[in-house]
């Protein structure tokens, strides 16, 4: 995976790879692969396991929200239970120097957005790459996880060529309606309810997500 800039628009400034060995010796921190508002990915090695993991880092501003911390912490728990061929699945989670985190797979790829961004596809890849994210997100909400900003960008595509789910940083349980002061979605992907009134996200919202992306892979356009 290609790098990406330490600072995104939304004006988050992702920690440098030192200071996260630091915070986190547990880890080598190797580079940073994305940066983005839900917070920063890295590569990194799980010392114990001399595994390669992506560890995912949220702003500091996000433990400061009140009853963020705990909802993180339940989501966390429930998304590492979650064991998908169409998922990336959870490891751990915890807190270092302020930043809530998370540690997943590493999916040695890339994700739909840079695979495919600005061009058709043949019909059956199509088929097949949609088909694979129905089937994760129908297993996430089996368990009652929406994942709230389905998008290209959030879907990698492996060395084996399965689409794999990733980025649940936006999920919430199914049956909560708990507001969190944070705005759910991307425009393009997100569907009307959201855009009106983010605490609207369900089920339908992610299905609406899949549509919009089906669509861009059959056309080339949004």
């Amino acid at each position: 995976m290609a790098n990406h800039d330490r600072a995104n628009k939304d004006g988050f400034k992702a920690p440098e790879p030192e200071e996260l060995d630091t915070l986190l010796p547990a880890y080598e921190v190797k580079q940073l692969i994305a940066c983005g508002g839900m917070g920063a990915v890295y590569l990194a090695r799980q010392k114990s396991l001399d595994r390669n993991i992506a560890l995912k880092v949220l702003p500091r501003e996000f433990r400061r929200n009140p009853g963020f911390r705990e909802r993180f912490e339940a989501e966390a728990k429930a998304m590492a239970r979650l064991h998908h061929p169409n998922l990336i699945g959870i490891h751990d989670f915890g807190e270092a120097g302020g930043y809530l985190y998370l540690t997943m797979d590493f999916v040695d790829g890339k994700s739909l957005f840079h695979s495919a961004r600005g061009k058709a596809i043949a019909q059956q890849t199509a088929a097949r790459v949609v088909l694979g994210i129905c089937e994760g997100l129908a297993h996430a909400h089996k368990a009652g996880i929406i994942h709230r900003d389905i998008k290209p960008a959030n879907i990698l595509i492996g060395s084996d060529r399965k689409p794999r789910i990733g980025d649940f940083g936006l999920a919430c349980h199914a049956d909560s309606n708990e507001e969190s002061g944070i705005n759910y979605g991307t425009p393009h992907y997100a569907g009307p309810e959201i855009l009106q009134d983010p605490s609207q996200a369900s089920k339908r919202s992610d299905v609406y997500a899949v549509g919009v992306i089906l669509y861009e892979l059959l056309t080339g356009e949004l």
